[in-house]
């Protein structure tokens, strides 16, 4: 019988359990002398076992995908020496398996054409890796304790290094860098970025983000943070290694870095007497209009003005109550606006089909990808393509996969509801006085900004725009008094029960 023999040890163990790898070897070859068992390979690997990822073990495979070795047997010395992961292991026994490969170890072989032997077999597969977790639960467990005693067990932070011979954390050279920065944040003088702007030109290398973490680092003034574990708590214990900087100090950078994250910036409410601030345009010098009040003998007079010493000045009253009698003006022409909507019902149908018809030439493309997946699943199954080509070939293939299905998830986003937003905003336009009047002031800020984008300018008795809405113009083409003299108003109450939206100014389906 053909076989191959597999040995594996890792650094650590070798060093802790005094794994051998001649001695694997030997006692491999004795049992295949033994039972005249030709070893046709040896794969010696120098690789945890965490996973199959092992560079003599990847050979292996490629070697009997490609058929250089056609082996009955791989045999181990016992299943940690096969792998520490039980999932990978049946995964990877199962693909040995249909290349007709039998996995099998000297010490507690199972002969899994007995169906009772799987439950043991299954239970000596799982200590592998538990014994791995208890190792890593340990060290977890042994580097937390180290911490409560003051230790630090990584690399040293910037600032200080590491002292391999003693196994200390000494002060490096860039310490007095940090003991700068946090002096100067503590005066609340310069903001934290110019301090690492201005110290990043004296030297000292650091990313925003890594001076971020530096200034909230407590290990500067001789802590050592413990982070919280299952039922322990987070933890601040004294280091061994000489603080940077005074406790009090850390504690004056905390309380402002902690007050700028919380600051926040207070949004101006706009002022109900003054709906039509930041919209009107002062005719002699083209700047915006402010607007304010003032205290007379018997009441509170309100007025938009300039505020570049211009003559320009209007009573609120008076510019308010004229720019609703300007709404009135604009009146929506029906047989244009209906034409319209027709018009661009048409050009979404159009594109629809246009999406729909890129739509299905990439649908055929994916097909087409989805084959050649197949085929190379094919070539890999019959072995003839190695692991190596077969995961790159895959992996461009996937790649390509899944632009197109992103590309088809887009083109099957339809430009649904644009007319009925279309539609609203019609209606909204043709009662516009209407909502305008009964809106909250920040919604009136709003419906200013969409509709008269530019700026608007007031003589003291009528409106005008130097920059009109060209939809205006377009649905109002046979009535567009709101761009020079007035024509017929409009009325409140037009036809507003079967026009107002259910909800807010959008309509339902928003």
């Amino acid at each position: 019988m053909d076989v191959v023999i597999y040995t594996r040890v890792s650094t650590d163990e070798q060093r802790e359990n005094g794994f051998s790898l001649q001695d694997q070897e030997r006692r491999l070859r004795q049992h295949c002398e033994q039972f005249n068992k030709n070893i046709i390979e040896h794969y010696q690997d120098d690789y945890s076992a965490k996973n199959f990822n092992r560079p003599e073990f990847t050979r292996f495979l490629n070697d009997v995908l490609i058929k250089r070795i056609k082996p009955k047997q791989i045999i181990c010395i016992r299943v940690d020496r096969f792998s520490r992961n039980v999932e990978e292991s049946l995964q990877m026994i199962n693909t040995l398996k249909a290349l007709k490969v039998e996995v099998f170890f000297l010490e507690n072989n199972f002969d899994l054409s007995t169906p009772e032997n799987y439950l043991p077999y299954l239970i000596q597969m799982a200590l592998p890796q538990i014994e791995n977790e208890r190792r890593g639960l340990n060290t977890k467990q042994g580097m937390r304790q180290a911490l409560r005693l003051g230790k630090w067990m990584w690399k040293a932070p910037k600032g200080y290094q590491n002292d391999k011979l003693n196994k200390l954390i000494i002060v490096g050279e860039e310490a007095h860098f940090i003991t700068t920065a946090f002096n100067e944040i503590a005066t609340g003088l310069n903001s934290i970025d110019s301090i690492r702007i201005r110290l990043s030109k004296e030297g000292f290398k650091c990313s925003k983000q890594q001076f971020l973490n530096i200034l909230k680092n407590p290990f500067y003034c001789g802590l050592i943070k413990i982070e919280a574990w299952k039922n322990e708590p987070e933890e601040l214990v004294k280091g061994l290694h000489e603080p940077l900087i005074p406790f009090d100090l850390f504690n004056r950078v905390q309380s402002i870095i902690d007050k700028r994250k919380r600051k926040q910036f207070k949004v101006s409410k706009i002022n109900p007497l003054f709906p039509l601030r930041g919209h009107l345009k002062c005719k002699d010098c083209g700047d915006m209009l402010t607007a304010s009040s003032s205290k007379g003998r018997s009441r509170h007079y309100s007025y938009y003005h300039c505020q570049r010493g211009c003559k320009e000045r209007f009573d609120s009253s008076l510019a308010n109550n004229s720019f609703n009698d300007y709404l009135e003006t604009i009146i929506v022409n029906k047989e244009v606006s209906e034409l319209y909507l027709e018009i661009y019902k048409s050009r979404v149908e159009e594109i629809e089909g246009s999406k729909e018809k890129k739509k299905a030439e990439l649908e055929k493309k994916l097909q087409s990808i989805h084959k050649e997946q197949y085929e190379i699943d094919s070539l890999l199954s019959c072995r003839k393509l190695s692991i190596e080509d077969f995961s790159r070939i895959s992996q461009g293939i996937k790649s390509n996969i899944s632009i197109i299905e992103e590309d088809i998830a887009q083109l099957s986003n339809n430009i649904e509801s644009y007319d009925k937003h279309l539609s609203f905003g019609i209606s909204l336009i043709s009662h516009l006085p209407y909502y305008y009047q009964s809106s909250p002031v920040e919604l009136k800020s709003k419906l200013l900004g969409s509709i008269f984008a530019k700026s608007l300018v007031f003589d003291g008795k009528s409106y005008r725009t130097e920059n009109p809405n060209l939809f205006l113009d377009l649905i109002c083409s046979d009535s567009i008094s709101y761009r020079g003299s007035k024509k017929e108003k409009t009325s409140n109450s037009r036809g507003l029960s079967n026009w107002a939206p259910p909800a807010g100014l959008e309509p339902a389906t928003l």
